[in-house]
C-alpha cells in the first residue's frame, strides 16, 4: 500500500497490512485515532477486542466514530 498523503501515528502501532489505514513501510496506523470495541460482556483476553476503524485496503468509504 502506498503512503501518499498519509502520516504514521507513532501512538498507534499496527501490523495489519491489509488495512487501508496501515502506514505501509512501518507498523503504524495513519489515523489520528481509532475505535476499539468488544463483542463480549466481560472481555478477559486480547482476542475479545477489535479495531472497529479497520477498513480493507481495497475498498472505499469513511470511518465514523
Amino acid at each position: 500500500m502506498h503512503t501518499q498523503n498519509k502520516k504514521a501515528n507513532m501512538s498507534i502501532e499496527c501490523t495489519v497490512n491489509q488495512c487501508r489505514y496501515h502506514y505501509g513501510r512501518k507498523d503504524y496506523c495513519s489515523l489520528d485515532r481509532i475505535r476499539v470495541v468488544t463483542h463480549e460482556s466481560n472481555p478477559q483476553m486480547e482476542q475479545c477486542t477489535d479495531c472497529e476503524s479497520f477498513k480493507p485496503a481495497n475498498t472505499t468509504g469513511s470511518t465514523s466514530f
